[in-house]
């Protein structure tokens, strides 16, 4: 993937006077999410602690055993930074899994949602309990 693809991928946006980083991981291969993956860790970390929200996109993903590790390790690396995130894209059973996973381990900055517009508005008027 050329650098220009993964950095239209990795992109901040604004929505109602706050800045959201979103990063779309649909449609691609795993090499693919692998590279925007260590483009977003590059970005983020650059970021004052607790400070970013986040949208991530994972429409048509082949979500197996390898996309899971990458999304973990980079869920992992960017917790610090993070103060909210959305996902975008799980269909299915995947979605009872991101459910139980996220109310196991006690995350309730971390939101599915059917449809960006959904997603956009819980960021910015997410408040941390």
């Amino acid at each position: 993937m050329k650098t220009s693809e993964v950095m239209s991928r990795t992109k901040f946006m604004k929505h109602r006077d706050k800045m959201i980083l979103n990063f779309d991981f649909s449609g691609l291969s795993l090499e693919d999410c692998g590279q925007v993956c260590e483009y977003v860790k590059g970005m983020i970390c650059r970021m004052p602690k607790n400070s970013v929200l986040t949208l991530v996109n994972v429409t048509d993903i082949n979500y197996d055993a390898a996309f899971r590790e990458l999304s973990a390790d980079l869920a992992e690396h960017n917790k610090p930074y993070v103060v909210a995130g959305a996902v975008v894209g799980v269909s299915g059973w995947r979605k009872l899994m991101f459910w139980a996973v996220t109310k196991l381990s006690g995350r309730n900055n971390l939101q599915l949602f059917d449809d960006e517009v959904s997603a956009k508005e819980w960021l910015v008027t997410y408040k941390p309990k």
